[in-house]
């Protein structure tokens, strides 16, 4: 069954998830009225019934209707940006759909149409459209009108049942996510199943004529080109930021974002690569989407359209001004002063130096080995064949045996490379160049490019190559006594939380972090947490308490009374034991004068051969934040023995 057949049985089932409640409750006052003029003992029972049934639909219902749609972003008043607003009209009336309320600029790399509805999508409060900043940089008008009439578009379709149904999913999909736990999201789930299978088709329809209204909009070709280039832009906007913005983080200046990333898509080294992927997404898909999509379009045959070749930012006011304004507004945290993107790189690569640097003094020093810090004192080292030893400290303790020697190559290789290019740094005989290419390059005082990697690589897997690296660097004007003061231990990061897990007969949270495991005592009573089991309110409680939890620093949590801390150093070995009743988590420990966990001696037992053992157990009422399982393995790495898969044991 398609059409609006589907999509009107769906509407009358959501009418009647309404309406049985309330017929129901009317029912029982009825019979209550009824039998009261027989038996008014048996009338004022009935009459209880109903009350406690409404009260408890009541609860329910305000449950589920509190959902809403919050806005995102950054508002665009009409009088601010009135060219785009003008664009965004234009589509909506030859759409013959309504008109957004307001529009909205956010960071992500997409444009929407979100609606704040009532009644669970029967009845609309707000429509918020957002536009992705990292599109106006990609795009060009033509093809940001194309998307923007596609979204759009979705608000109007063949009929108004499809786009009632439509609408209603979302909500009811949106209301199942926002509800936290308890007997009333099991009940409301259950529904949302049902309504989405009957209203499955809804979506395809409606994305199907917005195609129409896109490609009547921007002309085939290019609506086609839009679709696929908003694949490329929400793959290239991953890397964009976790390449370059990352920079910017890390030195606390203010970047031009836009101006960067249009750089970076437009680069010709980028741009066909970046093709080439979304290409290669799109074929990949397993559902198909994108690829039927652009398959309708092209069989649309409607008549083209001169292609808008601009790009997207010229649909603002003044976008040297507005731009930058953007985005400081869409920054939560200010990183500081603005600054050009080739200093920025600069600065950025000089702060990465040093911290390598800093790092492989620290190994150095962690070592016990009678090692200089400096690079002279290293690459003796290295002669003498301690380059294993040297850098064991700040190796991954979780590496399969198999992968150690590598990748204490590769480490090395890495961190004395960044040693030499920081002394060459300091002694301003080098510094790195912005390349929208790939990472910066290091460029010696007379722009010759240096590569540290092929620098150091072969000295270090052949100590007796040393020699020739000395003379080398000597020549580079290395200043070969640089050296950094040690970095001192890195903050853990925070994977996840369990609450709670008992340990030695007493309960704990537990904090996964990529340093090591942290046991606080666990305030949670069992009532509370079996209330918590049954009601959203408590639900709700707890985990705002685990939010409050997962935001505090490690070492605050370290701190407090009757805090445990499991350095993952220590860790000799793992075991995890799962079945049908949760999992138990052993791990053997070393906890000699050079162990650097903070445990109580009551909370582990000694095993054979001077080890000790610590074990954990998951509880039937425990609670999750954040993905601590998924944590916990990338901690342990191969030193984790899994006993018995979850999945083999139902």
């Amino acid at each position: 069954m398609r059409g609006p057949w589907r999509a009107a049985l769906a509407l009358a089932l959501h009418i009647a998830f309404f309406v049985a409640p309330i017929a129901l409750v009317l029912g029982l006052l009825t019979i209550a009225v009824v039998t009261f003029r027989y038996d008014q003992t048996s009338g004022l029972k009935a009459a209880a019934a109903a009350l406690v049934v409404g009260a408890l639909f009541a609860v329910g219902l305000r449950a589920v209707l509190r959902s809403r749609v919050r806005p995102r972003g950054v508002l665009l008043s009409r009088s601010e940006q009135p060219q785009l607003w003008r664009m965004t009209e234009s589509i909506a009336a030859a759409a013959e759909a309504p008109a957004p309320d307001e529009i909205r600029i956010t960071s992500e790399p997409v444009v929407v149409v979100r609606e704040d509805t009532a009644l669970l999508g029967l009845r609309t409060r707000t429509r918020y459209l957002e536009l992705g900043l990292p599109l106006l940089a990609a795009l060009t008008v033509g093809e940001l009108r194309a998307v923007m009439a596609h979204e759009i578009g979705r608000l109007t379709g063949r009929n108004r049942l499809t786009v009632l149904a439509y609408r209603t999913s979302a909500s009811v999909e949106r209301t199942v996510t926002s509800l936290t736990g308890g007997p009333t999201k099991w009940l409301f789930a259950g529904y949302a199943r049902a309504f989405t299978a009957i209203a499955a088709t809804t979506a395809h329809e409606l994305e199907l004529s917005a195609d129409e209204v896109a490609v009547r909009e921007a002309g085939t070709r290019t609506a086609v080109l839009a679709l696929r280039k908003t694949v490329a832009v929400r793959i290239g906007w991953q890397e964009y930021a976790d390449e370059y913005l990352s920079m910017a983080k890390a030195i606390g200046h203010t970047p031009d974002v836009l101006l960067g990333f249009r750089k970076f898509m437009s680069h010709p080294a980028r741009k066909p690569q970046l093709a080439e992927r979304a290409k290669q997404a799109i074929a990949e898909d397993p559902e198909g989407r994108v690829r039927r999509r652009i398959e309708a379009m092209k069989r649309a045959g409607n008549r083209e359209r001169e292609a808008d070749e601009r790009p997207a930012f010229a649909v603002l006011r003044n976008p040297r001004k507005s731009v930058p304004e953007l985005e400081d507004r869409l920054t939560v945290d200010t990183l500081g002063p603005r600054l050009p993107w080739p200093e920025l790189a600069k600065q950025a690569g000089a702060a990465h130096v040093a911290e390598q640097a800093a790092l492989l003094s620290a190994a150095v020093e962690q070592s016990g080995l009678p090692v200089q810090p400096s690079i002279a004192g290293v690459l003796a080292a290295i002669h003498r064949g301690q380059g294993r030893d040297l850098i064991n400290p700040v190796l991954n303790p979780g590496l399969s045996p198999e992968l150690v020697d590598e990748a204490a190559v590769d480490m090395l290789v890495e961190l004395l490379g960044c040693t030499v290019v920081d002394a060459l740094v300091c002694a301003r005989r080098a510094h790195h160049e912005l390349d929208w290419g790939g990472p910066s390059q290091v460029r010696l005082a007379g722009g010759q490019p240096l590569d540290p990697d092929r620098l150091v690589r072969p000295a270090v897997v052949d100590p007796r190559l040393v020699p020739g690296l000395h003379r080398a660097l000597v020549n580079l004007g290395v200043p070969l006594n640089h050296a950094r003061k040690p970095a001192p231990e890195p903050e853990p990061e925070l994977a996840g939380i369990v609450s709670p897990v008992q340990c030695a007969g007493s309960s704990y949270d537990l904090l996964v972090t990529d340093r090591g495991l942290v046991l606080l005592p666990s305030s949670a009573s069992t009532t509370k947490r079996l209330l918590a089991g049954t009601l959203a309110r408590f639900r709700e409680a707890e985990l705002e308490q685990l939010g409050e939890l997962a935001a505090t620093p490690v070492r605050q949590l370290r701190e407090r009374p009757g805090a445990q801390w499991v350095d993952s150093r220590d860790v000799a070995s793992a075991r995890l034991d799962q079945d049908r009743t949760g999992w138990s988590l052993s791990l053997e420990l070393y906890l000699d004068e050079y162990a650097v966990s903070e445990l109580d001696d009551e909370l582990v037992q000694d095993v054979a051969d001077g080890a000790s053992e610590l074990v954990l157990r998951s509880t039937a009422d425990g609670v999750e934040h954040g993905d601590p399982y998924r944590g916990l393995g990338e901690l342990m790495g191969a030193r984790m023995q899994v006993e018995e898969p979850l999945a083999a044991s139902g």
